[in-house]
Order: structure tokens, then sequence, then C-alpha cells
């Protein structure tokens, strides 16, 4: 019997263990819970990053918002003179055409000069 009380652990000793091991997994809860607070951190910082940047692209948004206004008053007035160059252009050839007949009409009204 006295061989089997030392090979045997008695309850003290099981107890022992058990907060041994309690206490160690513990320290690794706490060891994990501390690099979680540090991730929990990182990810703060990224997400105020991300703001910044939404931001950022908010501001570029408008101003690609002010040149569509922009590019559209420009082809609005690039039509109007497009438009008046055509117009242009027709009256040119209408007064062309006046002017054709205007000749024709002079020639035929002035007497022809003879040879002397």
């Amino acid at each position: 019997m006295p061989e089997e009380m030392t090979t045997k652990p008695t309850i003290e000793t099981i107890l022992e263990r058990i907060i041994t091991f309690q206490t160690q997994v513990n320290r690794r809860f706490d060891q994990v819970d501390r690099r979680l607070d540090q991730v929990d951190q990182r990810f703060d910082q990224i997400d105020q990053r991300f703001d910044q940047v939404d931001q950022r692209f908010d501001a570029v948004d408008q101003r690609f918002a002010k040149v569509d206004e922009r590019f559209d008053r420009i082809d609005n007035d690039l039509d109007r003179v497009a438009s008046l160059a055509h117009s242009t252009k027709a009256e040119m050839l209408t007064l062309r055409a006046d002017f054709r007949e205007l000749r024709t009409q002079i020639r035929g009204a002035l007497p022809i000069p003879q040879a002397s």
C-alpha cells in the first residue's frame, strides 16, 4: 500500500494541478485579450483612415460634378456657335446668289462698250 500512495496522486495534488492549469489558461486568455484589444485599436485606426479616404472621394466627386457642369455649358456654347456658323454660311450663300443675280441685271442694263 505504501507504493500506491506514492504513485497515485492525492486530491490535493490534483487540485493543485487544476489550479496551476487554470492559472496558465487565464494568463493565455489575458494575452489573447490584450492582442485582440490591439487589433481593435488597429481596426479603429483603419476605420478612421477609410473615413478620411471617403471624405476625399466625396470632395473629388463634387469636383467632377462641377467639371461635368462646365463641360455641359461648353457643349451648349459650342452648339450655339455651330448653329450661328451654319446660319452665317447659309446667309453668305444667299448673299452670293444675290450678287450673281445683281451682276447679271447690271450687265443687262449697262450698254456694251464698242470698239472704236
